[in-house]
């Protein structure tokens, strides 16, 4: 299945994700992501598309620190994955922060490793179910702004 390969490296950087804040007092929760669909900014580069789908793993410790992996069908039409760790605070139920990790297979840097940085919001539908709102600042002509749409369901 090529949609699920990881480069070797990112896949060696999955691995300690099972370790990450062990240090929280509860046990950790995960989570399944569907990454449904991202809002580019205007462009004339015709190749840009806002379809995006793909999943995701990601836990959370009761300090609010997070990690995730997933893969994704990125923004010029390439099987993506990446791996990101980040933290978030409670502002009333919403939780806000940010994020940072590796991504690859854009144009730059030959399709191999790439750093990302975004903000992050999650905003609880229910008991289980959150929407997860990623916004990607632009970086010169590197990345578009971008904001995520995803869902997440606590396992």
């Amino acid at each position: 299945m090529r949609f699920l390969c990881l480069p070797p490296r990112l896949l060696g950087l999955c691995l300690g994700l099972g370790s990450f804040g062990t240090l929280s007092a509860a046990p950790p929760t995960w989570h399944l992501v569907l990454h449904a669909h991202s809002l580019h900014e205007s462009t004339a580069d015709l190749d840009i598309t806002d379809r995006t789908p793909g999943l995701g793993l990601m836990r959370r410790t009761e300090n609010h620190w997070l990690a995730g992996v997933g893969v994704f069908r990125n923004s010029i039409g390439r099987t993506s994955g990446y791996i990101i760790g980040g933290k978030q605070w409670a502002l009333g139920p919403v939780r806000v922060g940010g994020i940072g990790g590796i991504t690859h297979n854009y144009r730059g840097n030959n399709g191999g490793l790439v750093p990302m940085a975004a903000g992050l919001a999650t905003v609880p539908l229910g008991e289980r179910l959150a929407l997860e709102l990623i916004a990607i600042p632009r970086v010169r002509d590197y990345t578009y702004a971008t904001l995520n749409l995803s869902v997440s369901w606590r396992l």
